[in-house]
């Protein structure tokens, strides 16, 4: 035989309990409207250092843009994938002078365009982004990628497709093209080539 045990006792302390619980809560926005209300929203975004921030943006960047070849590539096949690549990655280097235009980066020679183009990418790609100049000359300058967070998020995903060294290559050349129509700019190395590193000459042309 089930038996039930009421126990008033019980329920009350229960229920006061919540009533209690509930005050408190109230009672706090009332003793702290700031940070409940506005104040808090600022302060915890405050906590974050700002390369923190970058990273975490330029991470949702880098993910979206290696899906987004990833699914080029499979979807429509490599000759497809490079023809994409050969015109949009043109367009964007060209498109991204306009960063270096804003943030008051200038020069016309293959030395300003050596240290234009890896800074613009870093602001998208962030703080883990490294580059090396071996050589700088108005003439010509050679820049290797020592930390390319592109090619660790593709590592981290397993994927052995090459999908960024035509990208990195058509990027680069219309950069450079943008900067000054004399330039030139070829991927001599390649990660997903074999290559230790990612490396580029870019010239200024007679």
């Amino acid at each position: 035989m089930n038996t039930k045990i009421y126990s008033p006792g019980r329920r009350g302390f229960l229920k006061g309990l919540a009533i209690g619980a509930g005050g408190y809560a109230i009672g706090s926005l009332l003793i702290h409207p700031k940070e409940a209300i506005g104040q808090s929203i600022q302060g915890n975004l405050e906590k974050v250092p700002m390369e923190a921030r970058w990273s975490m943006s330029a991470g949702g960047y880098v993910g979206l843009q290696r899906n987004l070849f990833k699914i080029t590539l499979d979807k429509e096949g490599r000759e497809k994938f490079l023809e994409y690549t050969r015109k949009n990655s043109s367009i964007m280097g060209a498109w991204s002078k306009g960063y270096a235009d804003r943030f008051g980066l200038t020069g016309n020679d293959a030395k300003s365009a050596a240290l234009m183009v890896p800074a613009v990418i870093t602001i998208f790609y962030g703080p883990t982004q490294k580059y090396e100049i071996e050589e700088a000359t108005v003439e010509k300058a050679r820049v290797k990628c020592l930390e390319c967070a592109f090619w660790n998020a593709m590592q981290a995903q397993k994927i052995t497709d090459d999908l960024c060294s035509a990208h990195s290559h058509y990027y680069w050349e219309g950069f450079a093209k943008a900067i000054n129509p004399k330039l030139t700019s070829t991927l001599v190395k390649a990660r997903p080539l074999g290559d230790s590193v990612c490396e580029w000459v870019i010239e200024l042309k007679a």
